[in-house]
């Protein structure tokens, strides 16, 4: 077993869905100083990133807006890249960092070219993100490691847009994703391919993202703003309210509502639950006790 199978081996058993290995060099290409791996961490070398379903496929078939947010599996993705990281300088010696500052909408690195650089999936019309054709919509995790490893290196072939989507663009000049949010995004296919698309995120962040540390903020300046007692409480210890404290505290922060890709065929694909050998349970007849033991 190579050093890269043993790295994405374990990153596996910590719970990754999709295990990739991206190289600082190709990176470098795209990122502007700044926002480098080696920005982060001195003499870096590559970036383990990795995948984590992290809602239920069932979430996405609840009537009730609430559920996909219950239904998260809440930091799965640092643990992942913590334990990768301290697998690494422990088992091989080699520097590494797994917490990627995130300051609002300029962060330090960005995660998705990170994804398409080791190959988990392509970047999509709907709002940017990774897709990949087996599992959809990525959520990104990565450890940085000053470790020379081999990249996979990016899809040869884009995920997005798919065959119906061709199709339907074809037919009336949009697409799933597009219907979904027309503020948000924009783009045009040509030759089956994307020509260009635009994502604006400031519209989307200020319309999706209204549950972490600005909304806390901005309840308790409200909060603090009310003359009346009855209306403070309402604020204070409301439904919303108690919301926003559950988000800060996990560290969890909405930055999509996710509408663009509830139509994605490629979505759609990969959260559908197929049975194959669909087998009957039986149930034993109970069986007699004898009174005498």
């Amino acid at each position: 077993m190579t050093l890269e199978e043993e790295v994405k081996q374990f990153a596996v058993q910590q719970g990754a869905d999709l295990v990739g290995i991206a190289s600082v060099a190709d990176i470098n290409r795209y990122a502007p100083p700044g926002h480098r791996p080696d920005d982060i961490l001195t003499g870096a070398k590559s970036v383990i990133t990795f995948s984590k379903t992290r809602l239920v496929k069932g979430a996405w078939y609840s009537s009730d807006y609430r559920t996909p947010y219950y239904n998260n599996v809440w930091g799965i993705l640092p643990g992942i890249a913590t334990a990768v990281a301290q697998f690494i300088e422990s088992e091989y010696g080699y520097y590494s960092v797994y917490q990627i500052p995130d300051i609002g909408l300029n962060p330090s690195l960005s995660l998705k070219l990170c994804a398409e650089m080791a190959g988990l999936g392509t970047r999509s019309m709907a709002a940017g993100i990774i897709l990949n054709p087996k599992v959809g919509m990525l959520s990104i995790g990565a450890c940085i490691t000053t470790m020379p490893l081999k990249a996979d290196g990016p899809m040869t072939e884009p995920v997005c847009p798919h065959p119906s989507c061709v199709k339907l663009w074809e037919k009336r000049h949009t697409t799933p994703c597009l219907d979904a949010c027309h503020q948000c995004l924009s783009g045009e296919i040509a030759e089956g391919r994307i020509k260009w698309m635009r994502y604006d995120r400031r519209i989307c962040a200020t319309r999706a993202m209204t549950e972490g540390p600005s909304a806390l903020l901005r309840a308790l300046r409200e909060a603090a703003n009310e003359p009346d007692a009855g209306m403070r409480r309402s604020i204070l210890l409301g439904s919303f309210t108690q919301r926003v404290f559950e988000m800060v505290a996990a560290s969890t922060y909405y930055a999509q509502c996710f509408e663009c890709t509830r139509n994605c065929p490629v979505c759609i694909e990969a959260r559908t639950i197929r049975v194959k050998n669909t087998v009957q349970a039986t149930v034993d007849a109970p069986k007699e006790v004898d009174a005498n033991g």
